[in-house]
């Protein structure tokens, strides 16, 4: 195996049982698509929605500012995974720059948000499907689903990659392709021409909803970025790690990208007052345009996209576990791993307990208390990437002669702007109800995963007290 960058292993890794080297598979095409397809699925198909109704058409702004934010952090950690090409990514680069108790907290809150993601996707899916079976109960479709992608990560790494590829180019093809056929339309290459809504004009301007509109967007903004992690667990798997840096900047400017160019052109046919956020707005701008075929073709392709959130959510959940249990903060089931197939068993089936839970739990609790719980997620979001920039200036401190991704421009300037506009943005969210319900649930759950540190470690030094 050709190992083309460097890597320290300190002895304080050694005795937490760090992961060192991982098993490279992936090809930088595959890493593209499964950063893309990782990313794109229902929380930004059914959930744009709603920063659409909060900012206006500025929430074009909203998601070129999530781009930005994501880049800094991808650049981030994907300099630092140049250095250090390591299984668990930034938990265990957390736990090495900032200390054992943030790196504690990076992992199991990433790990928690990726298992709720999961479950919601499931959920969603549930859902979609049930346009065509309308009798078959969401229990039954939701646990289904979840069943197929555990199954399906249980067959290793580069089947992972090749199925997330195939997903990823659907689900491209299909933003592209509804861009597209908007743009015809509007060209008059149809018999009629579409009139574009006064919302884009006039009725309120750009800026409907002021300034104050683009910031209240952002949290469910960066939640559709937040599938980002994906990316930084994969990125290991590379076959040519000299090539991350590239495959980083052409991930992100592909998904901001398809982004700005999706939403733009359906706002141009769907004025933004009329955007649900019950159905996905763009099968609901198809059907407004009388299109109701390829509204249904979407829909399908929605169910897909929310497919591929789920499978690239398990691997990376996997990843960050099975490092969280290497460092003994976890179970050890789940440091067991496949050689040949190189599969993560242990960590998987502790996945699939996690999924089931939360399952149990959408359809258990009220339905309110289940959104607060995704709410939660998004802030859980912001932390995590707050920490992954910290942990980028820390790490830069002693390497400044090591090679910095492209993405990571302006630094350590930007990092730190970067940082405090993160903290502003969450801060800002708590202006809204149903988003400071949110914080309060991921103040209970990190309070929750602190209590979880005291005690792992208070085990951990008992027993090497009785040795």
């Amino acid at each position: 195996m050709q190992k083309t960058t460097s890597l320290r292993t300190t002895p304080r890794q050694k005795t937490m049982g760090m992961p060192v080297q991982a098993k490279a598979t992936m090809r930088l095409a595959e890493l593209i698509l499964v950063g893309v397809g990782g990313i794109i699925g229902a929380g930004f198909f059914l959930g744009s929605g709603l920063p659409i109704r909060t900012a206006g058409p500025a929430v074009m702004i909203s998601f070129l500012m999530g781009g930005l934010i994501t880049a800094q952090v991808v650049g981030a950690l994907s300099s630092v995974a140049m250095d250090h090409p390591v299984e668990g990514a930034f938990k265990v680069y957390a736990d090495m720059y900032l200390g054992r108790f943030l790196g504690y907290m990076q992992g199991w809150t990433y790990y928690l948000t990726s298992i709720l993601t999961i479950a919601s996707e499931a959920v969603a899916s549930a859902i979609f499907v049930r346009v065509w079976l309308p009798g078959a109960p969401l229990w039954a479709l939701s646990s289904g689903f979840a069943a197929m992608i555990i199954l399906m990560n249980a067959f290793g790494v580069a089947n992972f990659g090749r199925i997330e590829s195939l997903m990823s180019v659907i689900k491209i093809a299909a933003l592209v392709g509804f861009a597209a056929v908007i743009l015809l339309m509007l060209f008059g290459v149809r018999p009629h021409t579409l009139t574009i809504p006064v919302t884009m004009s006039t009725g309120g301007g750009f800026f409907a909803h002021g300034v104050g509109g683009i910031f209240q967007s952002m949290l469910i903004v960066i939640f559709s970025f937040a599938g980002i992690g994906v990316f930084a667990t994969a990125a290991v798997e590379l076959k040519h790690p000299k090539k991350l840096d590239t495959g980083a900047i052409v991930t992100i400017t592909c998904l901001t990208v398809l982004y700005l160019l999706s939403i733009g052109t359906m706002l141009l046919v769907l004025p933004y007052e009329r955007v649900s956020t019950n159905i996905s707005p763009f099968v609901q701008a198809l059907r407004y345009i009388h299109m109701n075929i390829l509204a249904n073709v979407l829909n399908a392709v929605i169910l897909v996209a929310a497919f591929s959130v789920m499978a690239g959510a398990v691997f990376s959940a996997n990843q960050i576990l099975a490092s969280l249990g290497q460092s003994g903060e976890a179970p050890r089931l789940t440091t067991r791993t496949s050689k040949q197939r190189h599969v993560q068993y242990g960590a998987l089936l502790f996945t699939a307990f996690g999924i089931a839970i939360f399952l149990t739990l959408s359809y258990v609790l009220p339905s309110s208390v289940y959104n607060f719980l995704v709410s939660a997620s998004s802030f859980l979001t912001f932390f995590n990437y707050f920490i992954m920039l910290a942990t980028f200036l820390a790490w830069r401190r002693q390497s400044r002669h090591k090679p910095v991704s492209r993405l990571a421009f302006g630094q350590p300037v930007a990092t730190v702007l970067t940082m405090a506009v993160v903290v502003f943005l969450a801060g800002y969210a708590l202006f809204q109800r149903e988003q400071r319900l949110g914080f309060y649930a991921c103040l209970g759950m990190t309070a929750f995963i602190s209590m979880g540190y005291f005690f792992t470690h208070k085990f951990q030094r008992h027993r090497l007290e009785q040795n």
